[in-house]
């Protein structure tokens, strides 16, 4: 009779790991059967090969159903990963014996209620951390678990515990029934094929199913088995992350922190040593100085707290504390940019060229060399690129790069169109590479096998699904840029849809000038952009009509907002070279001009790309100037009048004396209290100066040209405090 032990482990658990390790040098089993789908065992064959190293994760996938995917991630502190290694080392069989993934994608994972009497819970696990005092139960199950000395004899314990679990709990996934009805098969088999000693490793949740063979028995197992379906997978491996596998990303199974975690595997008597060190480094690179003193005091506390938490060693709650208390000193800015570095750690693994992959990965791989940028791929640090157009293998390399970026996948970062200095024709990318890439590509796969398919696909999905009403215009240019042609009528007709439903004028602006990138570069690559110049000609009169309107009333983030949105839309109708939307859009700043009520920066904005464009008078500019100088409507509105009227505009105060005395009259009426309050706001002006700009003002100002003594009879102690204020805010900014 063979004897069968059951090893129930936590996924990526610590603890776990080096108790089942330890547990299978006592045990000697001559099979191993670990929980994985059973139809990817031949992925086994890889880690045999030494062609892949943790973290990885094997991808399942349906290439003919975009929605049917699964991973299953494996780090080297992960039971199932260490197993496989002992099974290598000791030329034993591995047998995968979960349900095939092709079998599982079909399988609803609803919940089936089979137990109603009282005192059932929903959630098993939180209920016994809520007994042992912790509000966590992943907490709970590091503390006693993960963090307790080597024990291999645990696992009987675990076995005894989850098996009043189980029977204490209130539902079972229908999923998790068929699964162990196929696991307990696989170990009948395992039994027929002669094995002596079997060792089971699965997650603990599973293992009192697990127990007794007979009940349920073969029969009863087929039953439930019987008339499964299954469809095509494919199966790979692909490289992992660390903050993949971290908890507060949204994995399942994920852990708090993998590389506390890898700490506590590697070497549980240096974790905290080296955890601590880690931190110092981290903070060093974030720009604060930490003492080799500072990293050992913290160390120190941090086990200090867990002897008198009474804890076997530190947790993640002693190593922040001591950190908190030690090396930020209370800092919890510096603290929240530490966080996420330290708990994760950086690292990716990775998979060998030897190592089928995905058909995308293929794609993209042939696609960078056709265009020379294959060299570039994973290349660490900024790599600039300046395209031309005009030459194929420039405009190649463009679209593959907008493709990629259709993915979601950031590796390229195009320069905005309208600060392009040599036209329609020219392209600049910031290239950088980050890990998460790769395996993003391997997971675009479900979209299609192509960059081309997989880009088609993917923006189709979101424009069924969330895509932002002012996202849908940069969709578009990008579409275009990436030679996708088909996909112009679907999202044109999203925006012409979510247009005609909104009243929010500020969106509709902010789709306007992808547009007008579009449409110039539908003409410059002679793709056919009717559909989008009738989009312009439909949304364009509706934003003259109603804007005037919508800047009354703002408040400053919402006037700030629309004063950014303005400004790209007046760049936008400036590209069209269209008298008609120039002549509307001109109407629309002078109407705004002209309204009292409308905001202060708004207004003044106005009038500043009216001069911009020679479409007022001085003596225009002047009255409306002085008018808005001497508004009571607002304490503020003056100084916030001036911030729209001079932004990014120097040039207006040097060379337009007319307006510069009429800015000094202002500012000479101003007690000192209101000045002072005003300077903030002056600052963030003059800010928007060119370092030349500022130069000339402050030349100017102390050549007595700026603050003019023939404007009104002043005191010089008020002209000297006003000539101060101006000149550090002109330094300052």
């Amino acid at each position: 009779m063979a004897e069968i032990k059951l090893f129930g482990i936590r996924h990526h658990g610590a603890g776990s790991c080096r108790n089942l390790v330890a547990a299978l040098q006592l045990f000697k089993p001559d099979v191993l059967l670990v929980e994985c789908p059973a139809d990817a065992e031949s992925c086994f064959n890889y880690i045999a090969l030494d062609l892949v190293t943790p973290p990885v994760a094997i991808m399942i996938y349906n290439p003919k159903n975009v929605n049917q995917y699964a991973y299953y991630p494996f780090t080297v502190f992960s039971p199932e990963w260490q197993a496989f290694l002992y099974g290598i080392k000791n030329t034993l069989p591995i047998r995968f014996f979960d349900l095939p993934q092709n079998q599982s994608f079909l399988i609803s994972d609803r919940v089936t209620t089979t137990k109603k009497e009282k005192g059932f819970t929903h959630d098993p696990f939180g209920f016994m951390a809520e007994i042992a005092g912790f509000d966590d139960p992943e907490r709970w199950w590091e503390e006693y678990i993960e963090q307790q000395k080597e024990a291999p004899e645990i696992f009987e314990t675990i076995l005894e515990l989850m098996v009043e679990l189980r029977k204490s709990d209130l539902t079972d996934k229908k999923s998790n029934l068929v699964r162990e009805a196929f696991m307990r098969q696989q170990m009948r088999l395992a039994q027929k094929d002669g094995f002596k000693k079997i060792a089971v490793v699965c997650g603990a949740w599973h293992t009192p199913a697990l127990i007794d063979l007979k009940s349920p028995n073969a029969t009863q197992d087929s039953q439930i088995l019987r008339g499964l379906k299954k469809t095509t997978a494919a199966y790979t491996w692909v490289p992992w992350s660390y903050s993949r596998i971290a908890r507060h990303t949204g994995y399942a199974s994920g852990v708090i922190s993998p590389y506390w975690y890898e700490a506590l595997f590697t070497d549980q008597a240096t974790a905290v040593a080296r955890w601590m060190s880690r931190a110092s480094g981290i903070l060093q690179q974030l720009g604060h100085q930490v003492s080799p003193a500072q990293t050992i005091d913290s160390t120190q506390l941090a086990t200090s707290l867990a002897y008198l938490r009474k804890k076997a060693m530190p947790g993640i709650s002693e190593l922040f504390d001591a950190i908190t208390a030690v090396q930020v000193r209370g800092d919890h800015e510096t603290l929240q940019q530490l966080k996420i570095k330290l708990l994760e750690g950086e690292k990716t693994g990775s998979v060998s060229d030897q190592v089928p992959t995905v058909p995308l990965m293929r794609d993209l791989e042939d696609q960078l060399k056709k265009v020379k940028l294959h060299r570039d791929w994973k290349k660490e640090g900024l790599i600039e690129k300046h395209f031309d157009l005009r030459k194929t293998l420039h405009l190649e390399a463009s679209r593959l790069l907008h493709r990629i970026a259709l993915l979601g996948i950031d590796w390229g970062q195009p320069k905005d169109p309208e600060h392009n200095p040599l036209g329609t024709f020219h392209e600049y990318w910031d290239l950088q590479w980050h890990p998460e890439y790769e395996i993003q590509i391997i997971e675009a796969n479900m979209w299609g096998n192509t960059l081309e398919d997989a880009a088609y696909q993917y923006i189709l999905n979101q424009l069924e699904t969330n895509t932002g009403f002012d996202r849908l215009g940069h969709l578009l240019y990008q579409a275009l840029h990436s030679h996708l042609p088909n996909l112009i009528n679907p999202i044109s007709k999203k925006i012409r849809d979510l247009g005609n439903l909104t009243d929010d004028v500020l969106a509709l602006m902010k789709v306007m000038p992808p547009l007008v990138w579009s449409l110039r570069y539908g003409s410059t690559a002679q793709i056919d952009t009717t559909g989008v110049k009738d989009l312009l000609n439909q949304l364009f009169p509706r934003i003259c009509i109603s804007l005037p309107t919508k800047v009354q009333d703002l408040s400053e983030e919402s006037a700030s907002d629309t004063f950014a949105t303005m400004n790209e839309l007046h760049q936008a109708v400036q590209l069209l070279e269209n008298e008609q939307y120039q002549t509307g859009w001109i109407g629309t700043l002078n109407q705004i001009a002209q309204l009292s009520q409308a905001n202060a920066l708004i207004k003044g904005n106005c009038l500043r790309l009216l001069l911009i464009r020679q479409e007022i008078t001085e003596e225009h500019l002047f009255r409306l100037t002085r008018y808005n100088l001497s508004s009571l409507y607002d304490p503020f509105y003056p100084c916030y009048f001036l911030e729209g009227l001079l932004f990014g505009g120097g040039w207006l105060l040097i060379h337009n004396s007319s307006l510069r005395l009429i800015i000094d009259q202002w500012m000479l009426s101003l007690d000192q209290e209101t000045f002072l309050t005003y300077l903030p706001i002056m600052r963030r002006t003059f800010s928007t100066f060119s370092v030349e700009e500022k130069e000339a003002i402050y030349q100017l100002l102390f050549s007595n040209k700026l603050v003019e003594d023939n404007v009104v009879q002043i005191d010089q102690k008020r002209k000297q405090w006003i000539i101060e204020g101006i000149s550090k805010i002109i330094l300052r900014s």
